[in-house]
């Protein structure tokens, strides 16, 4: 059984010797690592070189370790869509553990996963904040115990839920009937369309509590309230991440089949831009969102990052 590491940067270079570090410092180490550089900008490919880390035999310290600069920035969906496509191309792998570059796993991390492989192919660890190792990373930072307690029987599993491309463990089989991630959607959305194409395909998403991995807690607050604080929608005031945004979620509320969601969306987007906050090129771009996302259109947000 082979199992390889890919780990998807862009202009992170100390994060990313860190989460390196770390896969290094695993009790049960992968066969290889995969590096995909989204074309990285501060000079990421010089440190690595520099500290022999890519060193032109495609190893380091013991395991096979490649480096894929890709030729633009695609986003976090372009890099693990080509990352999983190229590796799985190759047919030497049976596993496939995968995460961003500010992403630590836990020296256990890989070693519990791989000791819970009858518990399916599709497997995670607890996503813990990395400032504070006794609380979550993500949703309202619960402390680990309480996370657990409330979603687990045992104590040892959480069946249902999952935090793709955050030391994730994907199954060769998996790849191969979900296929690999959307690979335009650039952020903000691809994880969770990745989650639900799995379930679709009957692979239920497991949490291996003993497995932990690292990563900094999500602080940004990104709900807008108004309607006299009746309603709150996500808004981030960046015109291309607002685009990804809404642009990716109707996508995936369409492929949900949930169209309660999208007009209720449509509605609450369109009185916050036309009433509430009048913002004429705001409207405009949502519904360009709106309607690209329904016709699973991507790259419009491209024009905002000129």
């Amino acid at each position: 059984m082979k199992v390889v590491a890919i780990i998807v940067t862009y202009n992170r270079k100390n994060l990313l010797l860190h989460c390196i570090d770390a896969i290094y410092a695993q009790c049960k180490k992968p066969d290889a690592i995969y590096i995909i550089d989204n074309n990285s900008t501060d000079g990421t490919y010089v440190l690595l070189h520099e500290k022999g880390i890519v060193n032109g035999n495609n190893e380091y310290n013991g395991i096979s370790l490649i480096y894929v600069q890709l030729p633009i920035n695609g986003g976090g969906s372009m890099g693990f869509h080509e990352g999983l496509k190229r590796v799985h191309n190759e047919g030497v792998y049976d596993y496939y553990w995968v995460m961003d570059d500010d992403g630590e796993p836990h020296p256990n991390c890989l070693k519990e996963l791989l000791d819970h492989l009858t518990m399916g192919e599709y497997l995670s660890p607890l996503v813990v904040d990395i400032e504070n190792k006794t609380s979550m990373a993500f949703g309202d930072g619960e402390p680990i115990e309480t996370f657990v307690s409330k979603r687990s029987v045992d104590g040892e599993v959480i069946v249902g839920i999952a935090n793709p491309f955050n030391g994730i463990l994907y199954s060769k089989r998996f790849l191969e009937e979900v296929g690999y991630p959307e690979r335009d959607m650039f952020i903000w959305g691809d994880e969770v369309n990745y989650d639900l194409r799995a379930r679709q395909q009957g692979f239920a998403p497991t949490v291996i509590c003993k497995a932990m991995h690292f990563h900094p807690k999500n602080r940004a607050s990104h709900s807008k309230p108004f309607f006299f604080g009746m309603k709150k929608v996500i808004f981030v005031d960046n015109k291309w991440k607002m685009y990804c945004r809404c642009c990716n979620a109707i996508h995936n509320y369409k492929l949900a089949g949930n169209y309660i969601q999208i007009i209720k969306e449509f509605c609450l987007y369109n009185w916050l831009f036309l009433f509430t906050n009048f913002r004429l090129d705001w409207v405009v771009l949502y519904n360009k969102a709106f309607f690209n996302g329904m016709r699973s259109r991507f790259g419009g947000h491209k024009k905002y990052m000129r």
